[in-house]
This record gives structure tokens, C-alpha cells and sequence, in this order.
């Protein structure tokens, strides 16, 4: 079936291949596509398109140079030059189905893994703290030094995955109060005695606490038990705005985690491109291949 072809002046504002055929679309390669069918919770390549307009959309709707670049190298990511940048839908997508195909002899071992959420409390910053990518470089490098030295402590001998990212919270007592708290999503081997190590490691030295009187778990366990799913969370480097609240004893209780919205996703989208995915990984141990 041939492409149906785009008018010229239309060119600017839309660059939707014209055809139902998926296989002009921005696709990983035969092998990773078979793959993907099996396993959709990675997302189709329709969805990724649809999510690379969205977010065009967006970087030009504020018409400045920096967000029309971006926009612009997002635009040209093709199956023959993929623009390789962390914020594209598709060249995201395809990196996690090709760590797809390397991890699923352990996520699918009788012992198999468990994703959990690190949130460094400590942390925490009332303006976006990672505006700058030297900052967050060092913060990151700090947090992954940290991290790789518990595992080894507690004896992790099998590999672990996952992504540095960002949840801003907006507490409702307090409108104007938003706290920028850094997070790391991680996929560990399902060891009790691991994972509580990691847990007490955390909570130490006032671990739990945002500040002096708001409280918030510093280890949670991710409840989803779909291994593909846990891996799609532990690579997921977006940042995203939570609702919160003050529940008895000061806890935080959050709502319905959602995406950012206006300047602040497309500021996030630039840095996140700026800092790609070598920065905001986290690698332990020898990687499946």
C-alpha cells in the first residue's frame, strides 16, 4: 500500500504518516516488533507515534528556540537516523523492548524480581531542582554511588535495572507548597532479606521525613506482579505531579499520580534530553545481553 502523499504547506503543523500500514511508522526492527505483540504493556507503535504529536505539540506551543529545536529533532527521528533522545516515544520504546529481550530469562525465573520505589526525602527542593544538568549529574552520580554500595553490601549478586526521575508534590493545606522530591525506580532480584536492607538503609537518619513533621515512606514496593510491567515502570524516566495530602500523623497521602503540564513538562522534556539515558540509569551488575 503506498504512503498517501502530505501537502507542502501542511508540512509544518502535521507529519502523521497518511496510511494505515504500520510499517511506515517509526518502528523498532522485525525481531522487537514480534516481540512487542506479545507483550503490549511496552506500548504499540500507534501509541508511540500518537504520544511523539503530543508532545510536539507542546514544545511548539511555547515558541521559543530552544523548545522548537527539540520539537524538531523529535520530528525527524526516523527508522534509518533515530534522534536517540530519552523524551522520544519511540526511540524509548525501543530501547525497552530491547532490555526486554534480554531480561525475560529472569523475570520469568522461579525466583524473579519485585520493582520498588526509592524516594530520597532528604532531598527535597520547593523550586525544580534539576533545572541545571550539571546539578542533577552530581546529584544522580551521589545517589548511584550510594545505592551500588547497600546492594553490594547486602550481597546482591544478580543484576538490577532502573531510572532516576522526578515526582513533584502539590500539598492541598497548602496551595502555593509544591516539593520537588528525587525518586528512583528499581527492578532487585525478589530477596527478602535484600529488599530489607534496602528499606532500613533508607529510613535511616531522618529517611523518612521530608521535613521536620511531613512524613513520607522512603521505601515503597511497587504492587503490580506483571514482570513487564515492573520493567516498563523501572525504566520510565518522565516526571510526573502527584496531588498530596496530610493524613493523621502528618503522613503524606498522595492522590492520583499524573503528567506535568505547560512549561514545566516542556522544561523537563529539555532536560531530560539534555541529561539521556546514560544519566538518569542506573546499572548494577553484569547486564543480561
Amino acid at each position: 500500500m503506498r504512503k498517501m502523499p502530505l501537502k507542502r504547506n501542511a508540512m509544518s503543523n502535521y507529519y502523521l504518516f497518511c496510511t494505515p500500514n504500520p510499517d511506515y511508522i517509526r518502528h523498532a526492527s522485525p525481531e522487537l516488533e514480534k516481540l512487542s505483540k506479545f507483550y503490549p504493556a511496552l506500548g504499540t507503535q500507534q501509541q508511540a507515534e500518537a504520544e511523539q504529536h503530543w508532545l510536539v505539540r507542546r514544545l511548539q506551543n511555547q515558541k521559543h528556540q530552544h523548545f522548537e529545536a527539540l520539537a524538531q529533532k523529535l520530528k525527524e527521528c526516523r527508522n534509518e537516523a533515530p534522534c536517540k533522545s530519552l523524551v522520544c516515544p519511540h526511540c524509548r520504546r525501543e530501547r525497552d523492548l530491547s532490555l526486554l529481550y534480554a531480561w525475560q530469562p529472569l523475570l520469568t525465573a522461579s525466583v524473579g524480581y519485585v520493582g520498588v520505589t526509592l524516594f530520597f526525602n532528604l532531598e527535597k527542593h520547593s523550586r525544580l531542582p534539576w533545572k541545571h544538568a550539571d546539578k542533577a549529574n552530581d546529584d544522580i552520580r551521589s545517589f548511584k554511588q550510594r545505592i551500588s554500595r547497600v546492594l553490594k553490601r547486602q550481597g546482591c549478586a544478580s543484576p538490577a535495572i532502573g531510572t532516576f526521575s522526578l515526582l513533584r508534590h502539590l500539598l492541598e493545606e497548602h496551595e502555593e507548597d509544591i516539593i520537588w522530591l528525587p525518586q528512583l525506580c528499581l527492578l532487585l532480584p525478589n530477596d527478602n532479606s535484600l529488599l530489607k536492607g534496602l528499606q532500613d538503609h533508607m529510613s535511616r537518619g531522618g529517611g523518612s521525613y521530608i521535613d521536620s513533621f511531613i512524613i513520607n515512606a522512603p521505601f515503597a514496593k511497587l504492587k503490580c506482579k506483571d514482570p513487564v510491567k515492573l520493567l516498563s515502570c523501572a525504566l520510565d524516566p518522565m516526571w510526573r505531579s502527584v496531588k498530596s495530602s496530610l493524613a493523621d500523623g502528618n503522613e503524606l497521602h498522595k492522590s492520583r499520580i499524573d503528567t506535568l503540564k505547560g512549561k514545566t513538562l516542556t522544561k523537563s522534556l529539555l532536560t531530560l534530553d539534555t541529561l539521556g539515558t546514560n544519566a538518569l540509569s542506573f546499572i548494577y551488575g553484569d547486564q543480561p545481553k
